[in-house]
């Protein structure tokens, strides 16, 4: 029954993916318009946004593997960095873009021998990125206000970010605890009720190793700002004039947005979402396609990276 029913959901995302595509080349854009956007773009520029991958790879991996030293374990961050590899690989292929976190829950349960421990770890290590981020579109957009006035996605985007901050928040306080403690321990609750606990007691030890978890923060600074240089730089591959700044209020709106888990690793609604934005600035949705289908070229050149590790790796 189970595999039938991710089946069926999988099939469902594959044809909202596969309808959104459709409408963007049929109605929106055409091959011949994206790849004609695509034959000016400068090679110098898509090589060095590309090479920042490898900056992002460490520093991810880095952060990683504080968070975990504040565990009390000790992983080599070669394995981390392979791991995120391999996870870049499952990202691609899996229905949305947080699958591969399963492969490095797997991984990190190697070392903590838990993998709710695992998987507390790498939600603390989410957290720190979607919270840098969250603050450099607030910031960006409150700077320039006259853009997210007429790009109403952004507040919207905006607000289901506090709100989600706010639950995660809601969950590590002292109400929340007294309320899970007065589910009877019946049926399923019997066995989750405890592992839950276990979860939300391991991502508090953060709360005591403050100089782990604002170290963590600092490389989730730098990361994110890899992360938007990364996608400037395939913007002036393309020759888009957009300012520096805007990328720091769209690009995490992007990311946000390709959580949504109804296509496949977001196909569909990444392209969609970056013709309505861009066409703030007038450019045209095939230049908007070009520039995701860059950003795709290069997450399927890591992910096969990533699956001849997996492959080789014992």
């Amino acid at each position: 029954m189970g595999k039938k029913r991710n089946f069926l959901v999988f099939s469902l995302k594959f044809v909202v993916s596969f309808a959104l595509i459709a409408y963007i080349l049929i109605y929106r854009t055409s091959i011949k318009d994206i790849l004609e956007a695509l034959s000016g773009a400068s090679l110098f520029w898509i090589l060095i946004s590309f090479s920042l991958h490898a900056l992002g790879l460490l520093i991810s991996a880095y952060r990683w593997q504080i968070l975990i030293r504040a565990q009390g374990d000790s992983v080599p961050l070669g394995f981390l960095a392979k791991s995120y590899l391999v996870s870049s690989f499952f990202n691609n292929f899996l229905p949305t873009r947080i699958g591969g976190d399963v492969i490095r829950i797997w991984d990190g349960s190697r070392y903590s021998r838990s993998l709710v421990k695992s998987s507390a770890v790498i939600v603390v290590e989410r957290l720190t990125g979607i919270i840098v981020l969250f603050v450099f579109a607030l910031i960006a957009s409150l700077i320039r206000l006259e853009m997210a006035q007429q790009i109403p996605v952004i507040w919207v985007s905006l607000l289901v970010g506090i709100l989600g901050l706010l639950l995660i928040a809601l969950f590590f306080t002292p109400v929340s605890k007294k309320l899970l403690e007065r589910i009877p321990d019946k049926g399923i609750f019997q066995k989750i009720k405890p592992k839950v606990f276990t979860f939300r007691d391991t991502a508090l030890i953060y709360r005591d190793k403050k100089a782990h978890f604002f170290k963590a923060m600092f490389w989730a600074l730098l990361l994110q700002i890899n992360v938007i240089l990364h996608y400037f730089l395939i913007g002036k591959a393309l020759h888009l004039e957009i300012q520096l700044i805007d990328y720091f209020i769209f690009i995490p709106i992007i990311h946000l947005i390709l959580i949504i888990p109804i296509t496949i690793s977001g196909f569909g609604l990444r392209e969609g979402a970056y013709i309505e934005i861009f066409r703030f600035y007038g450019i045209s949705a095939s230049a908007a396609v070009s520039f995701s289908f860059i950003d795709v070229i290069f997450q399927l050149v890591v992910g096969l990276v990533g699956a001849v590790i997996y492959i080789t790796r014992k």
